[in-house]
This record gives structure tokens, sequence and C-alpha cells, in this order.
């Protein structure tokens, strides 16, 4: 590449493809890969001119959690539209899941404690609210909710991120009795569904 090239792209350079950049390179090698240096050869770039756009590190990934976590909403409050009660949180549980799998690295990244809590707590609305809706049609009382949307959340994270870091293997297909991941995840959201309302009782 000439040194005009580089001037060129090093001048059009701004804080969207930066972070765009930085997403793909948490998509491709993870968010722990994630360093400035890493990200100006993943631009060409010179790491002081990343400066320009996002403070340091830390305040690059937690720009990434705030991102994957209102790209997630999105996601969720798209799969309630039409639905209530237990078909809705049905319709979220699958939307997370497909969110997961589409984006395993920044899936993981969403769920590690966040950086910017006022930032990432703002982004989470619209999955917090979208929950709230389908908890709360599904008949859990008012002060219940929080708690019911927790651990409905918990279990379905804990089969989604074993899923994703390939926990499973190749089960879904090679044994006598193949593995229905599909039907797994259904009955990990039967179950944590049964549970949050039969605790409300």
């Amino acid at each position: 590449m000439s040194i005009d090239t580089t001037r060129s792209r090093r001048t059009r350079l701004d804080q969207e493809a930066v972070l765009q950049a930085a997403e793909a390179l948490v998509d491709r090698d993870g968010y722990d890969a994630l360093t400035m240096t890493s990200l100006a050869a993943e631009l060409e770039a010179r790491v002081s001119s990343l400066y320009n756009h996002v403070a340091n590190l830390e305040d690059l990934r937690a720009l990434i959690q705030v991102r994957a976590m209102r790209l997630l909403g999105e996601h969720v409050r798209a799969a309630a539209m039409g639905h209530a009660g237990i078909a809705g949180l049905r319709a979220l549980s699958h939307a997370l899941r497909a969110f997961a799998r589409t984006h395993p690295q920044r899936y993981a990244a969403l769920t590690r404690p966040p950086i910017d809590r006022e930032a990432f707590y703002a982004a989470a609305l619209d999955a917090i609210e979208a929950l709230a809706v389908m908890v709360r049609s599904a008949g859990l009382p008012d002060d219940r909710l929080l708690q019911s949307a927790m651990a409905l959340f918990a279990s379905l994270h804990g089969f989604v991120s074993l899923e994703v870091a390939g926990y499973f293997g190749d089960l879904s297909g090679t044994s006598a009795e193949a593995l229905d991941l599909d039907l797994v995840y259904e009955q990990v959201i039967d179950g944590a569904v049964a549970a949050s309302l039969e605790a409300s009782r």
C-alpha cells in the first residue's frame, strides 16, 4: 500500500469505522484478543490514531459490550412482536439463542461484567422490557418479575453458552441415539418457565 493511500485511509477513519473493525476482530479472534495494537493492525493505522476515536482499550471494550447489548435488544424486541405469555417467552428464548449462535464472541462479551454499567443497562432496556412484558403476560405477579426474569435468563444462558463454546461437540449427529440440541433447548425453556410459574404460586 502506498503512503498516499494509507494517509487517505487514515483521514477517513471515524469512530464507527473503528468500532466496526473492532467487532470484526472480536468476531474472528474473540473479545480477549481485542487490543489497541491488534485493532490498529486490522485498520492498517497507527495505534495513536485510534485515540482520536476511543479513549483507551477499556473504553473500546465497553463500547463493544454496549453495541452488542443494543443489537441483542433489537433482536429480542423484534421477536416479541405479536406474542404474549408463554409463547412470547419461547420466542424470546429462541431469539437469544439465534443471536448467540450468530455472534458468539459478542454474546460472550455482553455477558461479562459491564465496564460502563450506565450505558450498558441503557442499551439493555429493549431486552429487559420485552422480557418483563412476556413474564408479566405469562401470569407472574409484579413482585416476582425481576426474580423470574433473571432465573429464566440464567437457565437459557447456561445452555446457550455451552453450545456456542462447542461443549456439545458432535453429539447432535454421531451417536446411535442422536442428541437433538433443539429438543434439549426446548426442554430447558419448558423447565425454566414451569419453575418460574410454580414459584409464583
